[in-house]
């Protein structure tokens, strides 16, 4: 699936956040690049992502990074999704209201 363009990507991820699944809560995140192996997308927190502190909710953020690992896989020589299996995210600083977030993950890819 490498042969992928950025065009395809986007509308693979756009499929995806527009589901009825759980995959929707992400549904303002944008891709900004593509290249195989590596998806970087970017969302403006709004208070639907928010905690009652008005930052981005943690869980959101795993999900975040779990959907666009989940893409990343899909764009590489196998074009096969995995499972999180094991997840470390570690924040520079709090996430407000109209506050962009860039999401760069570094998974991992493990391949039997």
């Amino acid at each position: 699936m490498t042969h992928l363009t950025i065009q395809t990507v986007r509308e693979v991820m756009k499929a995806m956040l527009e589901s009825p699944c759980f995959d929707r809560v992400a549904n303002k995140m944008k891709v900004v690049s593509a290249n195989p192996g590596k998806i970087v997308c970017e969302m403006k927190v709004e208070e639907q992502h928010t905690n009652r502190g008005g930052t981005l909710h943690g869980g959101l953020t795993a999900t975040l990074v779990d959907i666009v690992s989940t893409a990343a896989l899909l764009y590489t020589e196998r074009g096969v999704p995995g499972v999180s299996v094991d997840m470390n995210i570690t924040w520079v600083s709090s996430l407000v209201c109209s506050h962009a977030c860039l999401l760069l993950p570094k998974p991992s890819f493990f391949t039997e």
